[in-house]
């Protein structure tokens, strides 16, 4: 049913990947409203525990479309352009970090401007020894945007943010490793099946828990200590009452493994 995309849940994970390799899968505004209704679809499917985003071919995403810009209709025309595009990739990224699911990037290759966005914006993100890593607005005369002035200086902090930025450096994966920006580099004749296994074994977590997780550590950071802990209070209370707290909190009283699912990351 799509055409940018491609969309499949195996496992319990919604794998949603970018399915534009002639433009190194940079993402045209069908693709963004493609790729929202997935995330929507992965939220309503009970039987998906996590979402992984990735690129088809060698590319993971090169930011949005340039040449969907219609250069020929005037300064206006320009910039009604961006509006429109500016609508979708804000709820995508919306979507992608308020989404009670946790979504791994699953970076194969090149992420830049917007690429770059989505993978700051995931949860978790792994990417192939061959992945590189750009900011690329400032070189195509555009302020950045996809939400990395709220994302890239909490990951990187302000420093390595603004060198990144200002600098147009490209980071190698090791360097986005060493930054932060992802969890691991896998050799990239093994990365799909290495990523999978990372999606599949989250999805396989308790995923009411891993909401709470990522919800808290997105809104905490902006919080004074009282609020903060305050929702805390609320979801512990929550997850008390769920049926998966008992069994778990017998087991570990019972010396058995309470962790029957722990995510292994290589």
């Amino acid at each position: 049913m799509y055409e940018a995309i491609a969309y499949r849940v195996l496992e319990g994970v919604a794998e949603i990947t970018i399915n534009l390799p002639r433009y190194r899968n940079a993402l045209s505004v069908q693709a963004m409203k493609e790729s929202l209704d997935a995330l929507n679809r992965a939220e309503d499917d009970s039987g998906v525990g996590a979402v992984m985003i990735t690129g088809a071919e060698d590319a993971f995403c090169a930011g949005f479309y340039l040449r969907e810009i219609p250069l020929d209709n005037g300064i206006e025309g320009i910039r009604d352009h961006f509006r429109v595009a500016a609508l979708w990739w804000h709820q995508l990224l919306h979507k992608i970090v308020r989404i009670p699911l946790p979504v791994l990037a699953a970076v194969n290759g090149v992420a830049a401007g917007g690429g770059l966005g989505l993978t700051l914006a995931s949860d978790m993100a792994v990417c192939s020894d061959r992945a590189r890593f750009l900011c690329a607005w400032h070189s195509i005369g555009i302020g950045n945007d996809t939400a990395t002035s709220y994302s890239l200086t909490r990951i990187v902090g302000m420093r390595k943010a603004m060198e990144m930025m200002l600098t147009n450096k490209t980071l190698s994966a090791s360097e986005a490793l060493d930054w932060g920006i992802v969890n691991r580099v896998y050799p990239d004749a093994e990365f799909r099946q290495r990523a999978f296994r990372v999606a599949a074994e989250l999805a396989a977590g308790p995923t009411h828990l891993q909401a709470m997780a990522k919800s808290r550590f997105h809104a905490g950071w902006l919080q004074p200590i009282e609020e903060c802990t305050e929702f805390e209070i609320q979801n512990v209370l929550a997850s008390v009452v769920d049926p998966h707290f008992r069994p778990r909190l017998e087991a570990f009283l019972q010396g058995t493994k309470a962790d029957s699912v722990q995510v292994d990351l290589g």
